[in-house]
């Protein structure tokens, strides 16, 4: 896909790897508008920005319609706004859960159902979900995340095979740690120099952007190298 003038939504620009994101798609010419808690810093003339609760449903279908009646078509959905926990199950309060299930996984099934029939429409579309190492793994400790992202990795599976003939790509992206703010709330975790750099995640996500009408990255795994010294 050409990204200049193509019109994309990021969730979780504020910050982060969606920071980044924005940034990026700017650079290419793209129209990005961004869905996130907090403003995102960014001031540039193809840059709109919303602050909402990406999992509070009836927010996100009336900013998209917004959306929607400004630009009248979208042609990009990058579903990254998320959070984690670092708990045992049974330290783990319910309403957390709640929280980390409508952000992490109802936030990405309100947004995608809405940009659906305008993809459909258009015969053209690529939506980016970004899962995690921790939806192909489990990782202990981190039981209710794995399990949000382990329903991301799944629910872009199968949107794939249901979009793939209406011409709109699904992604899946699946990256390890990477060295951003997300693990601020983490007791005992800090981003580290072993970690990936987002920036090397961000052009992952624009390479399958760019890729060709005949090829389709549907699941898309990255991991930290790092080579100890002996």
């Amino acid at each position: 896909m050409k990204l200049k003038n193509k019109v994309a939504i990021v969730t979780g620009s504020s910050k982060g790897l969606g920071l980044i994101v924005v940034e990026q798609l700017l650079a290419k010419g793209t129209f990005v508008v961004g869905f996130s808690r907090n403003k995102t810093p960014i001031d540039h003339p193809n840059f709109e920005g919303y602050c909402l609760d990406i999992g509070n449903e009836s927010a996100v279908t009336e900013t998209f319609n917004n959306v929607i009646k400004k630009h009248n078509t979208i042609d990009i959905i990058i579903n990254n706004a998320g959070f984690g926990d670092y708990h045992k199950l049974e330290e783990t309060d319910s309403q957390l859960m709640r929280q980390m299930f409508e952000t992490n996984v109802f936030g990405v099934f309100y947004l995608t159902k809405c940009a659906i029939p305008f993809m459909k429409k258009s015969q053209q579309g690529h939506i980016i979900n970004i899962s995690s190492i921790a939806g192909i793994v489990g990782i202990e400790n981190m039981s209710v995340y794995n399990g949000t992202k382990f329903a991301v990795k799944g629910m872009s599976e199968s949107l794939y095979k249901e979009l793939r003939p209406h011409g709109i790509k699904v992604t899946c992206i699946l990256p390890g740690s990477i060295s951003t703010n997300f693990f601020d709330d983490f007791d005992g975790f800090t981003a580290s120099n072993t970690m990936m750099n987002p920036t090397d995640v961000a052009d992952s996500i624009l390479y399958c952007l760019q890729s060709s009408a005949t090829f389709h990255p549907v699941n898309l795994e990255i991991r930290p190298f790092h080579i100890s010294k002996q």
